[in-house]
C-alpha cells in the first residue's frame, strides 16, 4: 500500500471517528438537555405547590377566624351597635385592610366603626351571598386604593337578623408575601380563577400586567388545540401539572400549576420562558461542542462535574429552605411541613406541641459572651432528642426559641421530659465551668386540647398563648403551663381591655380612691394612698389585678400614672380651697414609668402647675425598681426631693430586700410589706426582725409604714415597736375620694379600729 492511500485510509478512519464521536456527543447532549429540563420544571413545580399550600393555609385561617366573630355576634341582637363595633374594631382592625358588616337592609358598619349604606347595585351583589362563606373574584374596595381580596361569611343574629361580614386585603400587600419568582425574575406566579382568569399578579416590574386571563398568551395558531383545551380543563377541575406552550411570536412557555381546591378552585400558576429554563442546559451543549473535539472522555468528565453541581446546588438549596445554619436541624417551614403529615398519618400517636424559650437568653449572652451562647443553642438540639420518645419532631423558631411535636402517654411524661431538659442545661453549663443558672421556660398544647383542627400552626398558636402566660410570671413563676381554653378566653378579654382603655381614661372610667394612712403616736390620720379603680360604662369594677399587669405590659401604665398623679393634685387644691387642712397623699410609681426619659420633668411640671406645696405628695417607688440601677434611683429621688416630693420605698420586704442598700437610699420613708408582720403569736424571731427593722429605719432617719394590717392585735405590736404609720383594712379600706375628704372635715380624725 502507497503512503497515499495509507493517508487515505488514516484520513477515513479519522472521519469515521470524528463522526462517530460527533453522534455519540449530539446524543448525549440531547439527554444532558432533556434531564437538565425535567429536573427544572420539577423544581418549579414543587415551588408552586408550597405556594399554593401556603396561600390556601392563609385563607383557610382568615376564614376560620371570620366565622369565629361571625359565632361571637351571632350570640347578641343586631340592634347593640356598639357590641358590633366594637366586635369588628377588636378583630378585624388592622394595616392594609378593610373590613365590613352589612345586614339584609344595605346598612352596616366598617371596621373602623363607621356606618356605611350599600348601593343598589352594591345590596344586590350581597344578597346574592347571604347563607355562604368563601371568597370574592378581588376587585376595587372602598376604602382601600386598589383591588381587594375578599373573604365572607354570613352571621345570623339571636333576634333572626341577618347579615354578610366581609374582610378584604389589600392586594399588594398579598404578592409581597406570597407570590413566587424564578430564574432572575424572568419567571412568575400568578393566582388564576377556573376560568384562567389572573386574580393576583407580581408587583414587580419585570413582570408584564398587559394580560388579564393566562389563555391570552397562548397562541391558537402555534398550540395543540387538544392540549390548550386539556389544560382549560386541568384548571376547571382543580388538578396540577405542566404545560408548554408558545405566545404568538413563537416563545415557548412552561406552565406549572396547583390546585387549592378549597379556595372555589383557584390555582397557581407559574409561567416561565423556557429559554431560560435552558439557559443553563445550552451553556452547557455549548461547552460539550467543544469538547467532542477533545474526546468522548471529556464530555463524560463533563457530565460527572455537572451532575456533582447541579446535586450540591440542590442541596444548598433544600439547606436554604429547610435548614438552620446554626444548630443544622430543620427550620420551622420544614417542622411545619413534616409535622404536618406526622399528625395526618394513619394510627398517629398522641402529640404535644411545646414551645420552648431559654429565659433571659440575653443576658446568658451578655455575661458570658456569645460564643457561649451559641455552644448552648447548639447543644440543645441533642437534649431534646435524647430526653424525648422515638418519633419526637425538633426545629429551631428563631433566636432562644425552639418546637417539639412530642408523641406522648400521658401529661406526667411531659412533665418528665421538661424536668429532663433542665436538667441537661444545668450539666452541660456546670461541664463548661459557667457559673449561670440558665432556665427554660415550655408552653405546651395536647392535641385533644386544641379547640381546632390540630395542625402544627394551630398547635403551636396554642402552645405559644401557654408559654406567654408562664413567662409573665417571670423568674418566680412555673416553668411550663399547659394549654387550655381559659388562655383564649383571656387573650380575647385582654384584647377588648386593650381596645377600650383610650376610651376610658378619655371617658373618665378611671376613678382615684384613696386608703385612709394613720400615725400611731398620736392617733389620728395622717394622710392617704391614692390607688386606680376602673368602673366600666356598665358599672362594674375591674379588678386592678386583671388591668393593671396589662398596662405594665402595653406601657399604657404610664398615662394611669400620670393620670392618678394630676387626679391627687387636682384633689389637693380642691381641698385647699375648701378651706381643709390637707394631708399627704401618695401615689405609685410604675417601673415602665421611672424608665420613660420624661418622668421627672413632667411629675415637677404637674405639681408646679397646681401650686401644691412641698410635702403634699409622696411618690413611692417598688424595690425592685431601687435596686436594678442604684445609682439612677438615687440621683431620681435626690431631683424629686429638691422639687418638693416626698418619697419612699414601697413593698420593703418582699423580695429582693438588702441591708446594704437601705444605708444607700435617700428615701424619706420605708413601707414594710404586710408579710413581715403576719406571724402567730408566739414567732418571737419573726417579732425581733420586725422591731430591729424599725428601730434601723428610724435609726437611717426614714418614716416607717406598715401596709396591709388587718388586726387590732399586728396594730397594737406595731405600736409598741415604735411604727409610725399604719395602713390598712383594720382602719379603712380605700374610699372614694368624697369619702375621705369626709375624713379630713372631721375634727379629731380619730384612728378607730374597724
Amino acid at each position: 500500500m502507497t503512503q497515499k492511500k495509507r493517508n487515505l485510509m488514516l484520513s477515513l478512519a479519522a472521519g469515521l471517528l470524528f463522526v462517530a464521536m460527533c453522534g455519540v456527543s449530539i446524543n448525549f447532549i440531547r439527554e444532558v438537555e432533556h434531564l437538565l429540563w425535567e429536573n427544572s420544571v420539577k423544581n418549579i413545580l414543587e415551588s408552586t405547590a408550597r405556594g399554593a399550600t401556603l396561600f390556601q393555609r392563609g385563607y383557610l385561617k382568615e376564614l376560620e377566624m371570620l366565622n369565629m366573630l361571625a359565632y361571637d355576634l351571632g350570640n347578641g341582637v343586631s340592634s347593640n351597635s356598639d357590641r358590633i363595633r366594637d366586635k369588628l374594631k377588636t378583630f378585624l382592625t388592622r394595616a392594609n385592610s378593610v373590613s365590613v358588616l352589612v345586614f339584609e337592609d344595605g346598612s352596616g358598619f366598617l371596621d373602623s366603626g363607621q356606618a356605611v349604606m350599600l348601593t343598589p347595585e352594591e345590596r344586590e351583589r350581597v344578597d346574592a351571598l347571604r347563607g355562604k362563606s368563601g371568597l370574592l373574584f378581588p376587585r376595587q374596595s372602598r376604602g382601600l386604593e386598589g383591588r381587594t381580596f375578599t373573604i365572607y361569611t354570613s352571621v345570623t343574629f339571636s333576634d333572626g337578623r341577618g347579615a354578610v361580614l366581609f374582610m378584604g386585603n389589600e392586594m399588594e400587600s398579598l404578592y409581597m408575601e406570597y407570590t413566587l419568582s424564578f430564574y432572575n425574575n424572568t419567571g412568575f406566579s400568578y393566582i388564576v380563577a377556573q376560568n384562567g382568569d389572573i386574580a393576583m399578579h407580581p408587583v414587580h416590574p419585570s413582570c408584564s400586567q398587559t394580560f388579564s386571563n393566562v389563555f391570552e398568551i397562548i397562541s391558537e395558531k402555534e398550540n395543540d388545540a387538544a392540549l390548550v383545551q386539556s389544560f382549560r380543563e386541568s384548571l376547571k377541575n382543580g388538578r396540577s401539572g405542566v404545560a408548554v406552550f408558545s405566545n404568538s411570536e413563537g416563545e415557548k412557555n412552561v406552565f406549572c400549576y396547583a390546585a387549592m381546591p378549597r379556595m372555589d378552585g383557584w390555582s397557581v400558576v407559574s409561567i416561565v420562558p423556557n429559554a431560560e429554563i435552558m439557559r443553563e442546559a445550552n451553556a452547557m451543549i455549548r461547552e460539550a461542542l467543544v469538547i467532542c473535539f477533545l474526546g468522548i472522555a471529556g464530555v463524560l468528565a463533563v457530565f460527572l462535574v455537572y451532575r456533582r453541581m447541579n446535586n450540591s446546588y440542590q442541596k444548598q438549596i433544600f439547606d436554604l429552605a429547610y435548614t438552620d445554619r446554626l444548630t443544622g436541624i430543620r427550620n420551622f417551614s420544614k417542622f411545619t411541613e413534616d409535622g404536618d403529615r406526622l399528625l395526618r398519618a394513619p394510627g398517629a400517636p398522641r402529640y404535644a406541641m411545646l414551645s420552648i424559650d431559654m429565659l433571659n437568653f440575653k443576658i446568658f449572652n451578655d455575661v458570658m459572651g456569645y460564643a457561649e451562647g451559641d455552644a448552648l443553642l447548639k447543644e440543645f438540639p441533642r437534649f431534646l432528642k435524647r430526653n424525648g420518645r422515638e418519633g419526637a419532631l425538633i426545629a429551631r423558631r428563631m433566636a432562644d426559641r425552639f418546637v417539639v411535636l412530642l408523641p406522648y402517654r400521658d401529661r406526667e411524661e411531659l412533665i418528665t421530659y421538661c424536668a429532663g431538659l433542665s436538667r441537661s442545661v444545668r450539666v452541660f453549663l456546670a461541664s463548661r465551668e459557667l457559673s449561670y443558672r440558665q432556665d427554660l421556660r415550655v408552653g405546651i398544647c395536647c392535641v385533644e386540647d386544641c379547640d381546632a383542627d390540630p395542625d402544627v400552626n394551630a398547635l403551636f398558636d396554642r402552645a405559644n398563648m401557654a408559654l406567654k402566660a408562664v413567662k409573665y410570671e417571670g423568674g418566680r413563676g412555673r416553668a411550663l403551663n399547659f394549654y387550655d381554653h381559659a388562655m383564649r378566653d383571656k387573650i380575647l378579654r385582654e384584647k377588648h381591655l386593650e381596645t377600650r382603655m383610650e376610651e376610658a381614661l378619655s371617658g373618665g372610667e378611671f376613678l382615684i380612691y384613696i386608703q385612709p394612712k394613720y400615725s400611731l403616736a398620736p392617733r389620728g390620720l395622717a394622710g392617704g394612698e391614692a390607688l386606680v379603680r376602673w368602673k366600666d360604662r356598665d358599672d362594674i369594677f375591674l379588678s386592678p389585678g386583671e388591668f393593671i399587669p396589662l398596662f405594665e405590659n402595653n406601657r399604657f401604665i404610664t398615662r394611669i400614672d400620670r393620670y392618678m398623679l394630676e387626679s391627687s393634685c387636682r384633689l389637693l387644691r380642691e381641698w385647699m380651697a375648701a378651706g381643709l387642712r390637707p394631708l399627704p397623699l401618695s401615689v405609685n410609681v410604675s417601673r415602665v414609668q421611672f424608665y420613660t426619659p420624661e418622668f421627672v420633668d413632667t411629675y415637677i411640671r404637674m405639681k408646679t402647675e397646681y401650686g401644691i406645696p412641698d410635702g403634699l405628695l409622696e411618690l413611692e417607688f417598688t424595690e425592685s425598681i431601687s435596686v436594678e440601677n442604684i445609682e439612677l434611683f438615687n440621683s431620681v429621688v435626690r431631683r424629686l426631693r429638691q422639687a418638693g416630693f416626698r418619697c419612699s420605698i414601697d413593698d420593703f420586704g418582699a423580695g429582693y430586700s438588702s441591708l446594704n442598700m437601705l444605708k444607700d437610699l435617700p428615701v424619706d420613708t420605708l413601707k414594710l410589706d404586710g408579710g413581715f408582720f403576719r406571724f402567730t403569736q408566739d414567732d418571737e424571731r419573726a417579732r425581733t426582725v420586725v422591731r430591729h427593722m424599725l428601730n434601723l429605719a428610724g435609726e437611717l432617719r426614714m418614716g416607717t409604714v406598715a401596709e396591709g394590717v388587718e388586726t387590732p392585735e399586728q396594730v397594737e405590736f406595731l405600736e409598741r415597736a415604735g411604727c409610725d404609720v399604719v395602713q390598712g383594712y383594720v382602719f379603712g379600706k380605700p374610699m372614694p375620694a368624697a369619702e375621705f375628704a369626709e375624713l379630713l372635715e372631721s375634727a379629731a380624725g380619730r384612728a378607730d379600729i374597724a
